[in-house]
């Protein structure tokens, strides 16, 4: 099966659960990237990848237009019931391929990818189109987990976030993210890198499992935990099993055609 189409079957299946993720639903983590972005009332936002939508209703409270964009229909529902519910009219949601943004160039003043890169298959394409759907003077955003410095490290996790979520292509290096804005002339206004702390079963649950995976998840776990290098990413609180994955947040300014 083509790989988008894997993505766009999985999110249709696992969109209630995904919409309903304390993680999804945290305002604390949507107010802390809409600060980073720094956007003003002025503005009208592109969100690429956009789920089901709970960033772009938080910033079209805020800011004077915004339009969602996913592979997944189900997402886009959920996503146009949630304006609804919150009763706002400025914002626009769409079901389309993010390789080939349906939208003229220059139409945005911010356009953003809010942790979706490490489902993509082609980066440089979908970062292609957020260049293009962007004014010349406009900022362009990614916020996407990264992947462990140690190799070992990263291709544990690797596998079990596929095992999770087979959905998930890679996670990418944050020296992957800063050559692309660095190659595509695109100015880095700003970077920020965070660790955070999350709650592994709630994580598991964030997707649609099966019997087989849970199985495969479990003796994954079972390895991580006995591993002396790869059981410091794990902790226990209130005996539950917590993992850190670091966050990495980006933000440049296209200036490529500005005099």
């Amino acid at each position: 099966m083509d790989k988008k189409k894997i993505v766009q079957n999985q999110f249709n299946k696992q969109a209630e659960k995904f919409s309903n993720w304390s993680i999804t639903k945290n305002i604390e983590y949507l107010q802390r990237y809409f600060e980073f972005c720094g956007m003003v009332p002025e503005d009208n936002l592109l969100d690429v990848a956009c789920g089901s939508g709970e960033f772009s209703i938080f910033c079209a409270k805020q800011i004077k237009n915004v339009c969602g964009v996913d592979i997944s229909e189900k997402m886009v529902e959920l996503a146009k019931k949630g304006a609804i519910g919150n009763s706002v009219d400025n914002v626009y949601f769409k079901c389309d391929d993010i390789e080939n943004l349906p939208f003229e160039d220059s139409s945005f003043s911010i356009v953003v990818c809010k942790s979706a890169y490490h489902h993509l298959i082609d980066y440089d394409r979908v970062f292609g189109e957020m260049i293009r759907c962007s004014k010349n003077d406009g900022r362009i955003s990614i916020q996407d987990i990264i992947s462990y410095e140690d190799n070992r490290v990263n291709t544990f996790f690797e596998k079990l976030e596929k095992q999770i979520d087979k959905s998930h292509n890679k996670a990418l290096s944050k020296e992957y993210f800063d050559d692309m804005f660095y190659r595509n002339g695109i100015e880095i206004l700003r970077t920020y890198e965070i660790e955070i702390e999350l709650n592994f079963y709630e994580y598991v649950n964030h997707a649609t499992q099966f019997e087989a995976n849970l199985d495969n998840i479990d003796h994954l776990l079972d390895y991580g935990l006995n591993d002396l290098g790869i059981s410091k990413y794990f902790t226990m609180i209130h005996d539950e099993i917590f993992f850190n994955r670091k966050v990495y947040l980006i933000i440049g300014q296209n200036l490529r055609f500005v005099q």
